[in-house]
């Protein structure tokens, strides 16, 4: 497995956060594997208002992705940071922090560095072009009966954007094979700002386990069942 580790400096808590899922994708391209996301969820001691806390490390080509993302529980960002290698190059390296109603991000790539404040409307949650566990903190808790959804606001701060985010309960008890075993998933229509449909199926809690972006070919397939 890929090794866990944390970015964005120490972490001061000393009570111990409570696992709500871990494991791991293979991502393929075309039908074809070109690489792994390995990622956590859980539920941490309250900070700022920070409740849940998302990380993940994917190795897809020459890339390297570190991200860790902590919520409060309606899934606005409250602190988050992504690091990016291509090979040994860093080629991004990106901090944000919930100040007063605002998101403030301070990015450095190969670029140049930038900095950006978003206004943090209520329930906004963070949606990049890349990464697959982000979409836990979509559907963790929500309820919804089959056929209706939600629009959030949503912050892609890799691309130093912001819009909106819809989504969509398309279906329940939708079986999906997951390492040789049958379960029956709810099964998720996500549409970003820029207009791409994302499928995910998801446990009825929220632990994922297939996130399908067909216009890219992308396809993330959870190694094992949720534990």
């Amino acid at each position: 497995m890929l090794p866990m580790r944390g970015i964005g400096g120490a972490d001061s808590r000393q009570v111990q956060p409570t696992r709500l899922d871990e494991g791991s994708f293979t991502v393929l391209l075309n039908g074809q594997r070109v690489g792994r996301e390995q990622f956590s969820v859980q539920r941490i001691p309250v900070v700022d208002g920070a409740t849940l806390e998302l990380r993940s490390e994917s190795a897809v080509g020459d890339r390297r992705t570190a991200m860790r993302l902590e919520a409060d529980s309606a899934g606005t960002p409250v602190r988050y940071s992504v690091e990016e290698r291509r090979g040994t190059e860093v080629t991004l390296r990106l901090g944000g922090q919930r100040v007063r109603g605002r998101f403030a991000t301070l990015a450095r790539s190969v670029t140049g560095e930038s900095a950006r404040e978003y206004l943090l409307r209520p329930a906004a949650v963070v949606v990049e072009e890349d990464g697959f566990v982000q979409h836990a903190l979509l559907l963790w808790g929500r309820r919804l009966p089959p056929g209706e959804g939600v629009t959030l606001p949503s912050l892609t701060p890799v691309a130093n954007s912001q819009g909106a985010v819809r989504v969509v309960l398309e279906a329940q008890n939708d079986p999906i094979v997951i390492a040789g075993a049958r379960r029956l998933a709810s099964r998720w229509r996500i549409v970003t700002s820029s207009g791409e449909v994302r499928t995910v199926w998801a446990e009825p809690e929220g632990q994922l386990l297939r996130v399908l972006i067909a216009s890219r070919g992308l396809d993330a397939l959870r190694d094992d069942v949720p534990r």
